[in-house]
């Protein structure tokens, strides 16, 4: 069936799994950039599974088990700015009592991977080695499906807080391409990579700042 086929390449393309999307055609590909937003939630959930059972021994143990989940998910290389973007997680997650880590965390790398299908939607595709298959390639089906998981699983699950979120992956993602097209080398793999650890190190952050200033207000 073609929607297994487009959630198979959504997983290559939204996990640490990419070679098994890899021999797939573009077009399947493309069209399973539609699932990348719940692929990104079902990692969120490992995540916050993981980080849950780190925090019965200590918060802070939990917390970075969690992003170390998040961040091996994803297959992210851990370079200097991969690092500095995993420690903002963690202070983020630190910010937020235990029990409350696992809704920011399914929305944050929800709204990561969303952020990659707006990327690939309307983007100018890099050149070189650099260059991705599914940067301008995205159609409006793609971006109208991830759309709607995303942003109308934001307002279930959060409601106002939802909506704070995924403006701040909105201002991001913006701000990512912006740079990318001032640098003139247009939207690549390692943009598509930064867009969403980004994305989700804003949202972390985000809804941190948040539950800090409702529990000093108390």
């Amino acid at each position: 069936m073609r929607w297994v086929e487009e959630l198979h390449a959504a997983i290559g393309t939204g996990t640490a799994w990419r070679r098994s999307a890899g021999e797939l055609p573009v077009s399947d590909r493309v069209a399973g950039l539609a699932f990348l937003p719940l692929v990104g939630g079902v990692v969120g959930v490992i995540a916050a599974v993981a980080g849950a059972i780190g925090a019965m021994w200590t918060p802070a143990g939990g917390a970075l088990l969690a992003v170390v989940v998040l961040e091996a998910s994803a297959g992210r290389r851990m370079n200097r700015a991969g690092s500095v973007a995993a420690v903002l997680k963690a202070a983020a997650l630190l910010a937020v009592p235990a029990a409350g880590r696992g809704v920011p965390l399914v929305l944050a790398a929800a709204l990561g991977r969303w952020a990659v299908v707006v990327q690939c939607y309307g983007g100018r595709p890099a050149s070189g080695a650099d260059a991705s298959p599914l940067v301008g390639r995205a159609r409006f089906r793609e971006f109208g499906v991830a759309s709607v998981t995303a942003i109308g699983g934001a307002l279930v699950a959060l409601d106002a807080l939802g909506l704070l979120a995924v403006l701040g992956t909105a201002l991001a993602t913006v701000g990512l391409r912006t740079v990318a097209y001032r640098r003139g080398t247009g939207l690549g793999r390692s943009a598509l990579e930064w867009t969403e650890t980004v994305v989700e190190a804003v949202v972390l952050a985000v809804l941190a700042g948040v539950a800090t200033v409702m529990r000093i207000s108390r």
